[in-house]
């Protein structure tokens, strides 16, 4: 019956005298859901039971919670749990009953059961794996079988994404992975599976050396352990084979092993073959005692090997003696052989001396006598100390020098401690004459010294020299120095005592010379615009410049060039800081130009200047006490004067100008003044564009009209026809440029001029 319904039953028994439906189900509940009250007068105890989750995956935990049990009472799980909560994870649909033991006020029990459902649980069949082929590799799989749960089952991979396609996992390195199982009511399983991997592959080698240096029967052996087993060796690209020895080996040669097991899994390893133990052969060789000889030794000595050495020197015979002799000058090769047969080879040199060599140097016959000459010997090469027999005596001497000797032919045999012998020749003649020579060193000054002779010898005995300036001491040095510019006397003496003298001269190497430099003629007869600069050479700076005019006037400043000069001839000198002086040098200045004539100049009519030549003429005008200024434009023969003052003309020809010509007073025409009955007035004055004229005259004639510029140049022309009394016209002026002109206007033998402003 329903826990609930017993509790209402219960109820309606306690407080309820009548009810037949409770009284229909007594029995019932007195069985198995409450116990008898001892104490009819209290309420029954009501036990409930609650659950966190009634329905839960295989193994996971919920919690029971028992209610109702009196403060007094005790529960009892039937999982043998003793409280009022208690957390169980079934792996299957359960119930589990809850019991209140309470023992006052009377010792009764309640009990209650709940049911917790499980879904069908999921069960992963142990996990397949396949381990790593070759240790380190990553060839590993794992498969998760499983089944059970409900729904499409998920499957996931040391904690990656689940999926439901795969439940295989490869390319794995050995370890341990986890794998969980879920399915479509999210319940799930875990586990753990290995891939496991074989131990590392290695391997270790027992190698043996050749028997001798450059055979090829050495050898190793490979032993492997590792991998799988089933090994094979392969030797530098050779076939596989199951043995890891190796045989026909070379020493100091790198061979390429490589060890495979049953899962072909490889290992590489260098292997390489030791040289055997070689022997040293060491030689000592001794030389000819003179060049040529055949005398020579060479002592072999052999350590290491095998013993029991032989030896041969060259193609000979091998012999058991270390020791060969009679040997000349040369290389050989020396094989020795060991007990193994092994053959070694070291090259030695039987050496020789030095041949003797003898070098003579005669001594020619001097000024000493016919038996002054010697012979001296410079002896090379040999051995130990050399004495010398000369062809004219029979006795040795250790002595390199023989004296005493006249002009001849001489052979001097060498012998040194060993008994070898060389010969030499020499001829003694009779030396020339001693003669010096003399090469002069100028002094830097005329005051310096630092002047002085090299000198060298033609002649005379031997190669020593001593040198005098006659009247100081001697000295073997060939340079002499620190002589003044002068005459000195000088004497040589050579190794016999034969002398030489000669005077020789040390001379101003620094002497001053002067030059002409740049030249500057005056450039018109009479002027000083004349210019001269001298070029000096030699000497101390700072230097000083005489100039000299033909009158002996002396110039100043005292410096190379000078201008300001006339025409003429100038004499010039210098000295420098040394107060050394040059030689007088002459310096000549002409004029390029004559001077032209002086120009005369005249009047015609009443206002024209005509000069009597007219080339490079200029027109001047003074006014008043101002000096006098050239006229503008004013350069033709004739000038028609622009306003009253002096005029005068100078001439300029090549640069040069006249003096100038006896000078004219000129007086212009007023602007309005009647002249011989003719009055001419301009309307205005200045003028711009048109000139307008008011002319009266009182006799009846034709005008003309000129306006003429500074040079004397029409440009403008008018003409009116004969009238009488007054008259006004005007003219345009096209193309006038502004500036002052001249009007003349003439009327027969009467004429008035204007000056005229256009602006």
């Amino acid at each position: 019956m329903d826990v609930r319904l017993r509790i209402r039953c219960q109820y309606y028994f306690r407080f309820l005298l009548t009810g037949l439906i409770c009284l229909g189900l007594f029995s019932e509940l007195t069985l198995s859901a409450w116990a008898t009250e001892t104490t009819p007068t209290q309420a029954p105890t009501v036990l409930t039971i609650s659950v966190s989750s009634a329905t839960v995956c295989s193994g996971a935990s919920t919690t029971l919670t028992a209610a109702g049990c009196p403060t007094g009472g005790v529960v009892q799980w039937s999982t043998t749990a003793t409280g009022s909560s208690i957390v169980v994870a079934p792996v299957q649909t359960a119930s589990y009953t809850a019991i209140c033991a309470e023992t006052s006020p009377a010792a009764t029990t309640t009990t209650a059961t709940a049911t917790v459902q499980v879904y069908p649980p999921i069960k992963i069949s142990p996990v397949a794996s396949l381990s790593v082929l070759c240790n380190g590799g990553k060839d590993g799989q794992v498969a998760i079988n499983a089944s059970g749960g409900t729904g499409v089952l998920q499957y996931q991979f040391n904690g990656q994404p689940f999926q439901s396609v795969n439940s295989t996992f490869g390319n794995l390195a050995a370890g341990i992975y986890t794998v969980a199982v879920k399915d479509a009511l999210g319940c799930q399983v875990q586990g753990t599976v290995e891939v496991k991997q074989p131990p590392a592959l290695s391997a270790t080698t027992s190698t043996i050396s050749p028997s001798c240096l450059g055979r090829a029967d050495g050898s190793f052996t490979a032993f492997a352990s590792g991998g799988v087993g089933d090994y094979r060796f392969l030797l530098n690209g050779s076939a596989p084979q199951v043995s890891g020895t190796f045989i026909n080996l070379r020493a100091d040669t790198t061979y390429s092993l490589i060890v495979a097991d049953k899962n072909n899994c490889v290992l590489f390893r260098d292997v390489v073959i030791s040289p055997p133990a070689s022997f040293t052969i060491k030689l000592t060789s001794t030389s000819t005692r003179c060049p040529g000889s055949a005398d020579g030794i060479v002592l072999v000595s052999a350590t290491g090997g095998a013993g029991n050495y032989q030896y041969r020197i060259g193609t000979g015979p091998l012999q058991t003696g270390s020791q060969f002799t009679g040997l000349a000058a040369s290389s050989y090769e020396v094989t020795v052989v060991d007990g193994f047969s092994c053959e070694g080879k070291q090259t030695v040199i039987v050496g020789q001396p030095t041949p003797l060599q003898l070098t003579l140097t005669a001594v020619p016959v001097s000024c000493q006598g016919p038996n002054s000459g010697a012979i001296r010997i410079t002896p090379t090469g040999g051995t130990g100390a050399v004495k010398y027999q000369i062809s004219t005596g029979s006795a040795l001497q250790s002595s390199p020098v023989f004296t005493g000797i006249g002009v001849g032919d001489y052979t001097i045999v060498g012998v040194d401690a060993n008994g070898c012998t060389s010969l030499a020749s020499v001829t003694v003649g009779k030396a020339d004459p001693l003669k010096i020579q003399v090469v002069p060193i100028a002094a830097t000054c005329c005051v310096c010294a630092t002047g002085g002779f090299r000198l060298s010898t033609a002649g005379g005995i031997g190669t020593a020299r001593q040198y005098q300036i006659i009247g100081q001491p001697y000295q073997s040095a060939s340079t002499l120095t620190g002589l003044r510019p002068n005459t000195y006397r000088l004497r040589v003496v050579d190794e016999a005592g034969c002398t030489d003298t000669t005077a020789a001269v040390v001379t101003n190497g620094n002497a001053l010379t002067l030059s002409v430099g740049r030249l500057k003629d005056v450039t018109c007869a009479g002027g000083n615009d004349g210019e001269a600069a001298v070029q000096v050479a030699g000497g101390t700076k700072p230097f000083t410049y005489y100039w000299a005019t033909e009158r002996r006037d002396t110039l100043r400043p005292f410096v190379a060039t000078q201008t300001g000069l006339v025409a003429g001839t100038y004499t010039v000198s210098v000295v420098d800081s040394n107060r050394c002086s040059s030689t007088t040098l002459f310096v000549p200045l002409k004029a390029q130009f004559t001077i032209p004539v002086k120009p005369t100049i005249s009047m015609t009519g009443s206002s024209t200047l005509v000069a009597d030549q007219s080339a490079g003429v200029q027109w001047f005008i003074r006014l008043g006490n101002d000096p006098a200024k050239p006229v503008p434009d004013a350069t033709g023969s004739t000038l028609i004067p622009f306003q009253s003052g002096q005029y005068y003309a100078i001439v300029t020809t090549n640069g040069c100008s006249s003096a100038p010509s006896d000078p004219i007073n000129f007086i212009l025409t007023a602007l309005s003044e009647p002249v011989s009955s003719l009055a001419v007035r301009v309307l205005p004055n200045p003028v711009v564009d048109r000139l307008r004229l008011e002319i009266e005259q009182l006799e009846r004639s034709a005008v003309t009209i000129q306006l003429l510029d500074a040079s004397g140049r029409a440009v403008m022309m008018g003409q009116l026809p004969a009238f009488t009394g007054k008259k006004q016209a005007e003219w345009p002026l096209t193309g006038v440029m502004s500036g002052n002109y001249l009007l003349k206007v003439n009327a027969d033998k009467r004429q008035s001029v204007l000056r005229v402003v256009v602006e």
